[in-house]
């Protein structure tokens, strides 16, 4: 493979391993797993995920329904082209070296949907749908990628939230909280420690809980109950599934702590909010 390209398929069952170039995931109908060493995340309708190139990973599709992609990958010649104009600008946004290609990092993580990387996935991918000429595929790798790398400026720049006096420790703690967060995001329905989940990011738990709560307004308990409430909320306004097994769908093995929990986020029971 010497350029760039896209992957817009659909399937119900699908796996792959290894590593490839620097890639941007989305999926407009169902969903997909994605292994990354100890990371897991999922990946839907409501985010995309950025991996960067020789990154090793697992991607299994299981669903009784139609899973849509949408995948963006990216030549190493064209990256490193498109980075080194970066650093001949006035615009000193990224730290590496534009002719030592390898030294780009991006920050691994699962985006959610907003923002100009989104826009240009959705546009992408009515475009793809439709054919795109040439001159246009070639000018949309190039919008794609520099939307890519202004996002990633600005998560450069959160990392100044953190109290760490040197660069590159702010950039490797913010890694591993997005890992974490990243991590919740696959998993908030188990029932979650804060020591495994501060293992996930090579944290001590004080460390996770500090910085986490900095960066996301929330301790992970807190966020975890937010993730819980938003999918009950999704579930009670789509059908008549009694409101216990909704509790344990989301991971509540207790329906007085679902039901606290319910409406001190809503302000109204479970049932109330069905109902109105």
């Amino acid at each position: 493979m010497e350029r760039n390209f896209i992957i817009h398929q659909e399937a119900k069952t699908y796996q792959w391993s290894g590593e490839c170039y620097l890639s941007i995931k989305s999926f407009h109908k169902g969903k997909a797993d994605y292994e990354v060493k100890q990371r897991a995340y999922v990946v839907d309708q409501k985010n995309y995920l950025i991996l960067n190139e020789c990154t090793a990973y697992r991607l299994t599709i299981d669903s009784r329904e139609t899973t849509g992609s949408f995948c963006v990958f990216f030549s190493p010649e064209f990256v490193a082209e498109v980075v080194s104009e970066w650093h001949s600008s006035d615009r000193q946004m990224l730290d590496q070296n534009p002719k030592s290609y390898g030294g780009l990092r991006l920050f691994e993580r699962n985006y959610p949907h907003q923002g100009p990387v989104s826009s240009l996935l959705h546009s992408g991918r009515t475009k793809s749908e439709a054919g795109m000429s040439l001159i246009e595929q070639d000018e949309y790798y190039l919008r794609l990628l520099n939307a890519i790398l202004g996002q990633n400026y600005q998560s450069q720049k959160e990392t100044y939230r953190l109290l760490a006096k040197k660069e590159s420790t702010r950039k490797e703690i913010y890694r591993r909280i997005i890992f974490v967060k990243d991590y919740i995001d696959a998993n908030y329905r188990e029932d979650l420690r804060l020591k495994d989940i501060a293992t996930i990011g090579l944290l001590s738990e004080n460390h996770l809980l500090r910085n986490f709560s900095r960066f996301f307004g929330a301790t992970p308990f807190q966020y975890i109950s937010q993730k819980r409430i938003q999918e009950a909320q999704q579930l009670l306004l789509q059908g008549e599934t009694p409101i216990k097994d909704i509790a344990i769908q989301i991971g509540y093995t207790s329906m007085s702590n679902f039901s606290t929990y319910f409406k001190r986020m809503t302000g109204m029971s479970p049932s109330e909010f069905r109902k109105r």
